[in-house]
């Protein structure tokens, strides 16, 4: 029997990570395993691919009777249309844990870490298994993309433990090319309204609402060239998507604080009531990194359905 792991459509270091190491993991083990994922992986993937020349080689499609390994989601409108709930028989994950999972009686880890990549990293560690060094580097950028490079709240002493250890594995990650990679990741070029992620309306609120993320370095710098563009896509995508609060969390992931960037009064002050931010021109920042999950789980505890 074939073990498929998976992740959310388009999916990020995190997931991608996951996959990849979590394979390796399964087939250390002696399972049959394999990664398949649907869409691009987003740009900071590709920067660590290349920096550290590595290649993936995922499957092509899924087949009728494989099951499937779900890794950075348990959301199941996020996954690929050929996969089922009846076909899942894991999740590994740190996001909210859907109903559907307890249902299907699916083997679970959700845990409210920083980075699901955590959670693979503690099974090589604690198995004694030797983890690649391919593998190693992917879990180490899958934790330091989602904790901001151990900066934001939600970042827990067990992503910390295991950033540190995967680090020390591996001689070539140090924090100048951590830079390197974060200022590669600024460069936005053509994909602005891609990268800002603000296309969906969140499924959990009684508000029409979207917020996206932007993660680059040195913040206020980018937003000088940057946020008039920034504004058109709110105004294209709030339009075309008929969203009424819509805004985008600008995160420094170097020098560590954010930026909330407001389409309109309206959403200006709804963040403002919530998270106790003050606006000045449409805009909020924050001294310290904020992320948008903290910022948009403080939004669903008070609009939520």
């Amino acid at each position: 029997m074939r073990k498929i792991i998976t992740s959310y459509i388009n999916p990020d270091m995190d997931g991608i990570a996951l996959m990849y190491a979590y394979c390796e993991y399964l087939r250390k083990k002696g399972e049959d395993a394999y990664y398949y994922f649907e869409g691009t992986y987003k740009k900071e993937v590709g920067i660590v691919l290349d920096t550290f020349n590595i290649s993936l080689n995922p499957i092509d499609k899924v087949l009728d009777d494989d099951k499937i390994i779900l890794v950075d989601t348990n959301y199941i409108q996020e996954i690929p249309n050929t996969i089922t709930e009846n076909k899942i028989v894991e999740v590994i994950d740190h996001h909210k844990r859907e109903q559907w999972i307890d249902e299907y009686n699916v083997k679970a880890q959700i845990e409210p870490l920083g980075s699901a990549s955590t959670i693979v990293a503690e099974r090589f560690k604690n198995s004694n298994l030797e983890i690649s060094k391919e593998s190693a580097i992917l879990l180490y950028y899958g934790i330091i993309s989602n904790t901001m490079n151990l900066k934001i709240k939600l970042t827990n002493q067990r992503d910390i433990d295991m950033a540190n250890w995967l680090k020390s594995l591996v001689p070539e990650i140090t924090d100048s090319i951590t830079n390197e990679i974060f200022v590669k990741k600024s460069e936005i070029g053509n994909n602005l309204r891609e990268e800002m992620e603000v296309e969906f309306k969140d499924q959990f609120m009684t508000i029409s609402w979207s917020m996206g993320q932007l993660e680059v370095a040195n913040v206020e710098d980018f937003l000088e060239k940057y946020e008039d563009s920034i504004r058109n896509v709110l105004e294209t995508v709030s339009k075309e998507k008929e969203v009424e609060y819509m805004s985008v969390n600008c995160m420094d992931i170097i020098n560590g604080y954010s930026i909330i960037v407001a389409l309109n009064d309206k959403t200006a002050n709804l963040i403002s009531k919530s998270i106790g931010v003050n606006f000045i021109e449409l805009k909020a920042k924050i001294n310290e990194l904020i992320s948008r999950k903290e910022i948009v789980k403080v939004i669903r505890n008070i609009y939520s359905k």
